[in-house]
């Protein structure tokens, strides 16, 4: 699938002549990267559900009043066909960011996931195959497209997973975050090898920590450590295994892939693993205990019986608990030029930022 030869390209397509369009651009990640963009002189284009709603993107526009480059807002919705085709033309890169991320309280995972991710990678990739401007697609996957279970290591060479690898675990109705990424990528895939004339790259982030550009954001990063640190899993967590990776690094990667003509394929952008009680107590050292953060690890035999209660099926609780997990990130830092910041600042960095932002409820 990755077997296309890298093509001359003239150095000034990946430059500052022309825009580069981040879709989804007022998101977590989305806006390290477009800030990173501005900064760097680029005349950046962001898409946004709501153009009305200035509240969710105006950090960028005040961002943009101080940085080298230029902000440009656009309308899309990503189940309209026809979204982006005004915001693409004459641009030579795109970020496609813009994605449903929802864990819980899921009631439809074909329409509030499947559908969204799928076909708005469609709907987008069609608009830059009219636009004979673009270049190059960076597309944001995530490493859930790599792998669904922690079991689904047994086999794969050393137990360690790299981006040879598919998540086959995931389905419509078990893990369908994963199914979604997983669905789209491979589609985004298929419609860059029907063509020669654009270059595809895939990053998929673990999940991402570190402080926000905008309280507005809705990632589901804040719900995981806000959970740590309210006293939602004060009783105890599941020894569950998490790849962690700061966000200002994805943001990083997401330019090194596009400024390298010959930057092609799938990159996992993971730097560390640790267990949700690891992370706990990273945030205990240094917060103290005023915080009820968890200090002990549940049954496993508890939560098989009894882990629903708290939205852990049985099978989840089967392939994930107690498994190890591992990742090779050789690919991101000797092709892409990434260097990993240590995740235990990443991690105080989030808290302090809810905490100073009052999100914490």
């Amino acid at each position: 699938m990755f077997s296309c030869e890298p093509e001359e390209i003239n150095p000034n397509i990946l430059g500052r002549d022309f825009p580069v369009l981040v879709t989804g651009g007022a998101g977590f990640m989305a806006s390290w990267l477009v800030k990173y963009l501005l900064e760097d002189g680029y005349k950046v284009r962001i898409t946004v559900r709501h153009i009305n709603n200035e509240d969710s993107y105006k950090h960028l526009q005040k961002i943009a009043e101080r940085s080298k480059g230029s902000l440009e807002v656009f309308q899309a919705d990503l189940l309209d066909p026809e979204a982006f085709n005004a915001c693409i033309t004459g641009c030579n890169i795109v970020f496609h960011t813009a994605s449903p991320y929802k864990v819980h309280n899921i009631r439809s995972p074909q329409k509030e996931l499947i559908d969204p991710s799928l076909d708005g990678t469609r709907n987008v990739i069609s608009a830059v195959n009219k636009a004979h401007s673009v270049k190059k697609v960076v597309l944001t996957s995530a490493i859930s497209a790599i792998y669904g279970d922690a079991t689904d290591c047994i086999g794969v060479k050393d137990e360690t997973f790299t981006e040879n690898y598919w998540n086959k675990s995931s389905n419509l109705n078990y893990q369908p975050l994963g199914f979604a990424k997983t669905v789209a990528e491979r589609e985004a895939w298929k419609l860059h090898d029907e063509q020669n004339r654009w270059k595809l790259v895939v990053l998929n982030p673990s999940l991402f920590l570190g402080p926000s550009l905008t309280f507005k954001s809705k990632s589901g990063s804040f719900d995981f450590i806000r959970k740590i640190a309210d006293g939602t899993y004060k009783n105890g967590v599941p020894n569950i295994k998490v790849g962690l990776v700061d966000v200002r690094d994805v943001a990083q990667a997401h330019i090194f892939a596009a400024q390298d003509e010959y930057a092609i394929g799938r990159f996992m952008i993971v730097n560390e693993v640790k267990s949700i009680l690891e992370i706990a107590k990273v945030l205990d050292q240094y917060f103290g205990e005023s915080f009820n953060f968890p200090r002990k690890l549940l049954s496993t035999r508890m939560l098989y019986f009894l882990g629903f209660a708290q939205g852990y099926s049985r099978r989840f609780v089967v392939n994930n608990v107690d498994k190890d997990l591992k990742f090779d990130n050789t690919k991101s830092r000797h092709e892409l030029g990434v260097y990993y910041k240590p995740v235990n600042e990443a991690i105080i960095e989030m808290l302090k930022y809810i905490l100073e932002n009052n999100m914490l409820k």
